[in-house]
């Protein structure tokens, strides 16, 4: 019973997105616009990201493109599997120069309820990561779990007034474990080269004197590209690892994603309280926030 209900999903999920990328490519777009991230490599996933070099594409090649994003639900030995393959844009058509927008959200919706209800199914199924991960394989071999579940967006009501893609720049904080995160200072200290040891010295005494409730550990989330859609005067952030569908006659704004270059400078949010920072290592800044 279960492995037919993955099964039965999948295999209708499979044969809606072919038809689905069938339409799209075959269609008279009004207005069609992509660019395809480069992959992460396998193995670099932590490594910093310091500049993302896009291109944009159009016509035909940008449909071709988004299609087989739609379709990439598997696993690529060259590339990670802890990091999605990105093509961010919008694919635009006009419902009264096409005639097809309510199958095309027909076919939206029905692949975005597969995908839903796989997840929810072997998330209530399967109690730990290592059975999800053995259920799919054998119902999907091969399948990347990251690109499986992620939902097709499209907007078909008529009311967005723009779509502009940016980089969104985060950072996860979280409140620091005095004897812990001591215990990790010491262990990189005893394996760190010398000219690096006086820098985790000296971040030790000043953890050590700061009070366990004031201390945090600010780790930067991976930049990701997102899209900001203005709809009937209401913004929504959204992130955005494939291309969004928009069908509507209206007009809308569309500015794309632009190259990401680490040393531009990020602006300091007015609502941002002010800590003082201690230091950093492997990749944390320990900060001290006011009492």
């Amino acid at each position: 019973m279960a492995n037919n209900f993955i099964t039965e999903q999948y295999s209708a999920m499979c044969r809606d997105l072919k038809k689905l990328t069938s339409l799209i490519k075959r269609l008279p777009p009004r207005n069609v616009r992509v660019t395809a991230i480069p992959p992460t490599l396998k193995g670099m996933e932590n490594e910093p990201i310091r500049e993302i070099i896009v291109t944009e594409k159009t016509g035909s090649e940008a449909l071709a493109i988004a299609a087989a994003c739609y379709q990439d639900l598997h696993i690529n030995p060259n590339y990670s599997q802890k990091s999605t393959r990105r093509t961010v844009g919008v694919l635009w058509f006009s419902p009264s120069g096409t005639g097809a927008t309510d199958e095309i959200q027909a076919l939206v919706d029905r692949i975005n309820a597969a995908k839903a209800g796989i997840e929810e199914f072997v998330v209530s199924t399967y109690q730990t990561r290592q059975e999800r991960f053995e259920a799919l394989r054998a119902e999907c071999p091969g399948v990347m779990t990251l690109h499986l579940y992620r939902q097709i967006r499209c907007y078909s009501q008529g009311d967005v007034s723009s779509i502009r893609f940016t980089w969104q720049r985060k950072d996860a904080l979280k409140k620091a474990v005095k004897a812990e995160l001591l215990q990790r200072l010491h262990e990189e200290l005893e394996r760190s080269r010398p000219d690096y040891q006086l820098h985790l010295e000296q971040l030790i005494r000043k953890i050590a004197k700061t009070p366990e409730p004031l201390l945090r550990e600010r780790r930067e989330v991976k930049v990701q590209p997102v899209a900001n859609v203005m709809a009937t005067g209401e913004l929504k952030t959204v992130t955005a690892p494939m291309p969004l569908l928009l069908l509507q006659d209206d007009e809308a704004q569309i500015k794309m994603l632009k190259s990401f270059d680490a040393s531009d400078q990020r602006k300091t949010r007015s609502d941002k309280i002010a800590s003082k920072i201690l230091g950093t290592f492997a990749g944390v800044t320990i900060e001290s926030f006011p009492e």
